[in-house]
């Protein structure tokens, strides 16, 4: 393995280390901070997932040459191990033709599950930035030419829905330390602007 294959960088907070559609030129493995992961989707950004210590991201763009499902981009600062993709396509080049073969399916679907993937909360903050997700697809539906009545009881839900959004944000963010499971999905507060 050549000197270049992996690196240790660090990246400053704030940092684009991909973006949606790119070719893979690195998997990234994280040795320390967090990196948030955002889709692009009907003009809005969608976020995906937090990825800590230890985990790895951007290898399927890496590895079968498609272009990235999403954008990374670091929530602090970060320290990663970058593996490049001659480094990847070297190791898969040099594998069994049956684990090359399993491999490429299951990346294959592994691809079909994060078009259907709907992040999962792992914290109380995530279930209520889901609640509020969800909350906004509802609103949508103010859009359409809808009876009187039923859109008056609509606006009247959707509002009492969002100051009970609110509640428990306040509720989830005055006992974050309590909360033993950390996010799983960063807030879109702090996607890149």
């Amino acid at each position: 393995m050549a000197a270049d294959d992996i690196q240790n960088v660090t990246y400053p907070k704030g940092k684009v280390l991909f973006k949606q559609g790119d070719k893979g030129t690195a998997a990234y493995i994280v040795n320390s901070g967090a990196i948030g992961l955002y889709r692009e989707a009907q003009g809005r950004k969608i976020p995906l997932a937090t990825v800590r210590k230890g985990e790895l991201f951007g290898e399927m763009a890496a590895v079968d040459n498609s272009p990235r499902m999403a954008t990374a981009f670091t929530l602090e600062e970060s320290s990663l191990m970058v593996i490049s993709v001659d480094m990847m396509m070297d190791k898969m080049r040099k594998a069994d033709g049956f684990i090359r073969a399993l491999i490429s399916m299951m990346m294959s679907n592994l691809r079909h599950v994060h078009d259907s993937h709907t992040p999962k909360s792992r914290s109380l903050v995530d279930a209520v930035n889901t609640l509020h997700r969800q909350s906004e697809i509802v609103t949508r539906f103010l859009q359409a030419d809808l009876p009187t009545q039923f859109r008056a009881d609509l606006e009247g839900r959707l509002k009492q829905l969002d100051m009970v959004m609110k509640d428990l944000r306040r509720l989830a963010m005055a006992h974050r330390e309590e909360d033993r499971r950390e996010d799983a999905i960063p807030a879109e507060a702090d996607l890149p602007h």
